[in-house]
């Protein structure tokens, strides 16, 4: 056993990033997480998504740039990111 064997691991990496502007939608649906479109500009939206920390960003949102990321235990929702209804987690099963 090694010093970093009792670290656990972040189950969730929560993005913010620049997505397209006419449409910030993921490219394969459903994406693993929860996203949010959290605001506009002239020329991108801003997105919020949650990912498991083995899924690549630019699999759902190839254009994704400016990309800030965390690492959390668990997805925050509340009342600017509520649960959306298509979202269903895999431990709810």
């Amino acid at each position: 056993m090694t010093s970093m064997d009792h670290i656990p691991h972040a189950a969730w990496r929560r993005y913010r990033f620049q997505a397209n502007i006419a449409d910030p939608r993921p490219v394969k649906f459903p994406p693993p997480g929860p996203w949010w479109c959290t605001g506009t500009s002239d020329t991108y939206s801003i997105v919020v998504a949650y990912l498991p920390p083995n899924e690549s960003l630019t699999d759902w949102w190839p254009e994704a740039a400016q990309i800030e990321s965390t690492e959390h235990d668990e997805i925050q929702f509340s009342s600017r990111f509520p649960r959306p209804d298509w979202y269903v987690e895999v431990t709810a099963k």
